[in-house]
């Protein structure tokens, strides 16, 4: 197994965020959900129309909320790669 000159083993970071992505983006997508969703009520008791205040439609809040949690995700990532090559590169 190679490992770089600081001694961490750096090949594991590349598969742990390729795994980890869908599970992550799933997670951002349902918390940004549960937040612009808050406001929104059934309009008919057994129908399946939706009303959401804000003025998004429960289909334009899906959609809005998904692009949402893509820019979180490629935030969280780049961060977490951030901070694996300053602590691969800092000396033990």
């Amino acid at each position: 197994m190679q490992t770089n000159p600081a001694g961490s083993k750096a090949p594991y970071i590349t598969p742990i965020l390729v795994l980890g992505a869908i599970p992550l983006l799933l997670a951002n997508w349902f918390t940004v959900v549960a937040i612009l969703g808050r406001d929104c009520v059934v309009l008919h008791g057994g129908g399946n129309i939706t009303q959401c205040g804000g003025g998004l439609s429960e289909e334009e809040m899906s959609a809005v909320s998904g692009l949402i949690a893509l820019a979180v995700l490629i935030i969280q990532i780049a961060l977490i790669v951030l901070i694996s090559r300053r602590l691969r590169s800092t000396p033990q």
